[in-house]
Order: C-alpha cells, then structure tokens, then sequence
C-alpha cells in the first residue's frame, strides 16, 4: 500500500466520523425541537386557562358588584331607622 492508499484511508475514515457527528446533531435537534413543541403547546393551555378564569372572575365581579348595590341600598335604608345613628348626609353636612 503506498502513499495514496494511506491517504485515502484516512480521508475515508473522516468522512465517516463527519457523517456521524452530523447525524448526532440532527438527532439532537429533532428531540430539541419536539420539547420546544410540547413547551409551547403547555404555555398555550396555561394562557387559554388563564383566559378562562380570567372571563369567569369578571363576570362573577360584575354580578357581585350589580348585586352588592342594592345591597348596600338596602343596608342603608334600614341601617337609616336605627335609633343614634345619624344618616350619611346629615353627618356630611357636620363636617363642613
């Protein structure tokens, strides 16, 4: 075997390794690539979730709020016969 037989053994046996290497990165990128994926598709279900409760708790505010005023209408008129207390606008008036 002479000098060019060597010669292309060696440029035969990097190839090979080249061509290993660069099947290890894409290997490496396919499985990087499906947990980006599964990372991003969690981060979407948390923020459809988030979305949800955040619709449900306005919602839930907003009949709250509409039930507490006349609530507090009526805590108000009621609270307006007890005997002693003096009524908001009276009490107003007193502190100008």
């Amino acid at each position: 075997m002479g000098p060019g037989g060597i010669a292309t053994i060696i440029a035969a046996s990097s190839l090979i390794i080249i061509a290993i290497a660069l099947a290890y990165f894409i290997v490496r990128a396919a499985r990087l690539m499906d947990e980006v994926q599964k990372t991003i598709q969690s981060v979407n279900r948390i923020a459809t979730t988030a979305e949800n409760f955040t619709e449900k708790l306005s919602g839930l505010v907003t009949n709250f709020s509409s039930m507490n005023s006349g609530l507090f209408k009526i805590i108000t008129q009621i609270s307006s016969f007890i005997p002693g207390r003096k009524s908001s606008a009276t009490s107003q008036k007193e502190h100008e």
